[in-house]
């Protein structure tokens, strides 16, 4: 009778922390394979970055030279690949949007990071950190985008001193 207790005991506990543990690895793997796919592609270029962060289908990171950054967004048909110069760019922006669902709670739609070039003829590109027709659950997407705009701001006051002291 022990013994057949102490076995279902174990089943129980088994079945509630088993589940929990595929979960969390699923989760590591896959953003594992987002890292590594993300790296490979961009290894062609030859860029090697001291910045870098992955989240669900997306990379972004800025090489050690500080001279380029780079953003893929792994999707089904096509994958979505920039390489930005920090020359290039004059100003960066958060565009976040809002919905407001049946239950009267605001809920983020999607939430962006526009970025503007000197050159006139050089359209703004968009770069998206987080939109509900791709992901269902926040993974702070607005800490995250803050964080990247402040490291963009910062390294673009860099490269306007650097201009003006030559």
């Amino acid at each position: 009778m022990k013994i057949s207790f102490s076995l279902l005991a174990i089943l129980v506990t088994l079945s509630v922390f088993v589940p929990f543990f595929i979960f969390i690895f699923k989760g590591l793997n896959n953003t594992t394979k987002t890292k590594h796919k993300a790296e490979n592609l961009l290894k062609l270029n030859g860029f090697k970055y001291n910045l870098k962060e992955v989240w669900n289908n997306k990379f972004i990171g800025l090489t050690e030279d500080k001279k380029v950054l780079s953003y893929v967004a792994f999707k089904p048909d096509e994958n979505q690949v920039l390489n930005l110069e920090l020359s290039e760019i004059k100003s960066c922006e958060v565009i976040s949007d809002y919905k407001k669902d049946i239950d009267k709670v605001t809920r983020l739609k999607h939430l962006d990071l526009k970025i503007w070039f000197y050159t006139p003829n050089k359209e703004a590109v968009v770069i998206s950190f987080f939109d509900t027709d791709e992901a269902f659950t926040e993974d702070y997407e607005a800490r995250r985008i803050e964080n990247w705009k402040d490291i963009i701001d910062n390294n673009l006051k860099v490269t306007v001193n650097a201009k003006m002291a030559s």
